[in-house]
């Protein structure tokens, strides 16, 4: 059972409240006096508040809709033991680099917990030019929903809605735990290992289907078509460093003795992480 951690933290604390959070599903209501109302949800990665506007127009003067990132400004109150906000004022948010995952709605979560992990992995990276890299790679809802939902196969290693996810993050850990590289090639062999399946989002579905496009294409391919926007900034920003991005996704095991020897590693951490899955499984 998903915890609503946001609830819970709220739930002795009254007075103003103001953040950052997405709007879920709002509409308008109307009271019993006939008053019309805003209704609708607050949400992060860690559980959603109940929000309420007697402003019945407090979303359509922003051009603010379901999913928007949203900073609001209210009063925290409390009905049957439960807390809500009163919204005084609703505007579009600017999306910084640490508000990448805070920002994605639990209840589109298949595995919610994953999301704090993916959030303290996003914390180790430094280089700037790489957390620009990872920005606008998530900051679009198309390819983060998909990659937190999608499995990582569909008979094979990691195959259950949000498999995709933790297999990438457990790739990434391996790349973690091995110190001895200097900073640069370092980060850049944990972007690659969170990144290395990101194809798959669009050859498979949360549903446990594949796509079309997945029966012609390699998944392979498709990593770098969702990472080509990116990587175009990454190559203006630090060359070097999208060069070796480029070969630490494209390398495989099977081909020669890798330029990078970081490149090796990336390849091994997605092994280990599929080997470690099925071996789990065949317990």
């Amino acid at each position: 059972m998903t915890t609503n951690h946001l609830q819970t933290q709220l739930s002795n604390v009254q007075g103003p409240i103001s953040g950052t959070f997405r709007i879920r599903e709002p509409y308008i209501a109307e009271a019993k006096t006939g008053r019309a109302f805003v209704r609708m949800r607050l949400e992060d990665y860690s559980g959603y508040l109940y929000a309420y506007s007697w402003q019945s127009n407090i979303l359509q003067d922003q051009n603010i809709s379901d999913m928007s990132r949203v900073y609001i400004e209210g009063h925290l109150r409390h009905h049957n033991g439960e807390p809500y906000t009163e919204l005084k004022n609703v505007l579009p948010a600017k999306i910084g680099y640490h508000d990448l995952v805070r920002l994605i709605p639990q209840s589109l979560a298949p595995q919610p917990t994953l999301l704090f992990d993916l959030q303290a992995a996003l914390r180790i990276i430094t280089i700037p030019a790489l957390k620009d890299f990872i920005w606008r790679v998530l900051v679009s809802d198309g390819i983060t929903l998909s990659f937190i939902s999608c499995p990582g196969s569909l008979k094979h290693h990691h195959n259950w809605p949000g498999g995709l996810l933790q297999h990438s993050l457990e790739a990434f850990a391996t790349i973690e735990s091995q110190r001895g590289f200097n900073r640069e090639s370092y980060e850049l062999g944990l972007i690659a290992a969170l990144f290395h399946d990101l194809g798959k989002t669009l050859t498979l579905t949360p549903q446990m289907t594949l796509t079309s496009l997945g029966s012609s294409v390699e998944h392979e391919k498709l990593t770098f078509e969702i990472l080509g926007h990116a990587l175009q900034h990454l190559q203006r920003n630090w060359p070097e460093g999208a060069r070796e991005l480029r070969y630490l996704l494209g390398w495989k095991t099977k081909s020669a003795i890798p330029h990078y020897n970081m490149a090796d590693l990336v390849a091994c951490s997605d092994r280990i992480s599929a080997g470690l899955n099925m071996a789990k499984r065949r317990v």
